[in-house]
């Protein structure tokens, strides 16, 4: 079983009647397959991203984007302009990638966020956005409606404000969020829109207990589907043995769950393939799947550093800057074909977006 979002989208591109886009998506399956065979890229990546600010306004548990900037800001960086942005935009176009996903820190923090996906869609490509949802109010929201981004990811972490609010280490979050997700799905009714609103939730053990009434919740909120990323070790905390034992046997009861669909509450987008790498994340194993981020998607970040993947934006790991060259230069260079070689090495992380992609092509 594949994930959910790629079967919605090939069903929506159907009913559109887009065959051409369809063929398209079809010759760039095969090219990838083919380009880690050829060890050169015969394409451009099926996943672009834009981390457009590391700035945000809460401090998660899991998560110390707000540590960067202020490094960044620090050493006196300055993050890219519009016209910056939408020359990277320009670039991904032109090397034939799909959509582009906007994230942070909160992208919705920048005043030109709906500028910048406006341009991806003009350039027809599809526009995904990351939220927290705390600026999601009702004029963002319709900005969405009006300028056709085609998803939106709010993050909900727990089924309670209690649960979610902590985690998130900000009072009032939770309400926010929620709020933000009716306010789209209100948004999306009247205007018969067809943007897909999914909320997402990093598992741990703050948050465990809850799962199955948070996807009672999306159901109640009306959500197109829910997603459950596994914990990654993007930030220090201090780990308890004992607990992490409980914590795991905990995850292996939600997963037989979840695989045996024997819940009440909204679809779940994860695969099930990736649900049973829950374990071994949880548990620390390097990940069984080989990694081919270098060649299926290319990450720009907001001070023109390229990254391989979202995974490696959060380690620091850069693979080369744009600086005065274009995407499609650096996609075809040789120094960035080394970067490929080190990357199909990676075994370190199950985060969803390239944990499933990798999935994808294991075939």
């Amino acid at each position: 079983m594949i994930r959910k979002v790629y079967t919605d989208l090939i069903l929506r591109k159907l009913r559109e009647g887009s065959p051409v886009w369809l063929l398209k998506r079809a010759l760039q399956y095969t090219l990838l397959h083919l380009s880690e065979k050829l060890h050169r890229p015969l394409c451009g990546p099926a996943l672009g991203t834009l981390m457009v600010t590391y700035r945000c306004n809460f401090h998660c548990q899991m998560c110390d984007m707000p540590l960067k900037s202020f490094a960044y800001q620090k050493h006196g960086e300055k993050e890219f302009s519009t016209e910056q942005f939408k020359n990277v935009i320009k670039q991904f176009a032109l090397l034939g990638t799909p959509g582009i996903g906007f994230t942070g820190g909160e992208p919705l923090l920048r005043d030109d966020i709906f500028e910048l996906m406006a341009e991806t869609r003009r350039r027809g490509m599809i526009a995904h956005l990351n939220t927290n949802g705390w600026l999601l109010d009702d004029n963002a929201a319709q900005k969405l409606i009006d300028i056709g981004v085609d998803s939106v990811n709010i993050s909900l972490d727990g089924a309670t404000a209690e649960t979610h609010d902590k985690i998130r280490n900000c009072n009032g979050s939770f309400e926010r969020a929620t709020q933000a997700v009716k306010r789209l799905i209100a948004l999306k009714k009247r205007y018969n829109s067809k943007i897909r609103i999914k909320t997402v939730a990093v598992l741990d053990e703050s948050n465990i207990d809850e799962i199955l009434a948070l996807l009672r919740l999306g159901k109640e909120l009306e959500t197109d589907c829910i997603e459950l990323i596994p914990r990654q070790p993007f930030a220090e905390i201090n780990r308890n043995q004992k607990n992490e034992e409980e914590l795991i046997a905990k995850v292996d009861h939600i997963v037989e769950i979840l695989l045996k669909k024997e819940y009440d509450g909204v679809i779940l987008e994860n695969s099930q393939r990736h649900l049973k790498l829950f374990h071994d994340s949880f548990a620390g194993k390097p990940s069984p799947l080989r990694c081919r981020a270098g060649y299926n998607s290319l990450a720009v970040d907001c001070y023109g550093n390229l990254f391989p993947c979202v995974p490696w934006i959060n380690w620091g790991k850069t693979s080369g800057m744009m600086a005065d060259s274009t995407l499609s230069k650096v996609w075809h260079s040789p120094e960035y074909q080394k970067q490929r070689e080190i990357t199909s090495n990676c075994r370190d992380c199950y985060l969803n977006c390239q944990a499933e992609m990798n999935i994808l092509f294991d075939v």
